[in-house]
């Protein structure tokens, strides 16, 4: 069953517990567990760990979408990785967004990797084409 709003959703984690329990037990204020439910967007880090806390998905939670339970860990531990928490962030940011307004961040973001690439791609070359012709310099 899809809930249609964050208090919804938040009310189905504390589910039997008391607001003051799960508050305790996700390490926030009850009053922080109280504005949620009354209609206050949590800021990400918070969300992120009232979903740990409940064994849910971020996604869900956040947005109502896909499933409710976490899905296993991936092989792969990517926790470690220094942008994975940046791209749960821009998840979240597209969720508030409409379609347009997200297609365009989209568009712009992969542009700017595109150039990136590129750029990266004419460094390695210059790089390369420098080595070349400090060997070719070297006396045979």
């Amino acid at each position: 069953m899809e809930s249609d709003t964050l208090a919804s959703r938040l009310r189905e984690c504390i589910g039997d517990d008391t607001v003051s329990a799960f508050a305790r037990k996700v390490g926030l204020p009850e009053a922080t567990i109280r504005s949620y439910l009354e209609g206050k967007k949590p800021v990400y880090d918070k969300l992120s760990r009232i979903a740990d806390a409940a064994g849910v998905s971020l996604d869900w939670l956040a947005t109502g979408r896909g499933q409710k339970e976490r899905k296993p860990a991936p092989e792969n531990d990517f926790s470690a990785v220094p942008y994975a928490r940046r791209l749960e962030k821009i998840g979240l940011l597209l969720a508030d967004m409409t379609e347009q307004e997200a297609e365009a961040f989209l568009d712009d973001v992969f542009a700017r990797a595109r150039s990136a690439a590129e750029a990266s791609e004419l460094r390695r070359a210059l790089a390369d084409l420098r080595a070349e012709v400090e060997r070719l310099k070297k006396p045979a």
